[in-house]
């Protein structure tokens, strides 16, 4: 199963408010915006590979996805494309 956290600073834990700098501890946060963009971009490409019927793309985008940074929405489009896969 994989750990659905909202983001936090690696160093002190404080919850992430998207910006580049922790407003706690003043760590680097620029890495960490990174990855929670990539997953955002992939599971876009998840949704579009759903929209034109490509099952095994929309699986794979959506598996990096939650891998980068697992989201409720994200849980929901994996349940969605197992479920078509399925069906298939």
């Amino acid at each position: 199963m994989v750990h659905r956290e909202r983001l936090r600073c690696p160093v002190c834990r404080a919850r992430f408010r998207g910006d580049i700098t922790c407003s706690r501890c003043g760590a680097g946060l620029r890495r960490l915006m990174e990855l929670a963009m990539q997953a955002f971009r992939l599971r876009e490409r998840a949704r579009s590979a759903l929209d034109a019927g490509d099952l095994t793309s929309a699986t794979r985008h959506i598996d990096r996805a939650q891998c980068c940074h697992a989201t409720e929405i994200g849980s929901k489009l994996e349940r969605l494309t197992r479920l078509l896969m399925k069906a298939n």
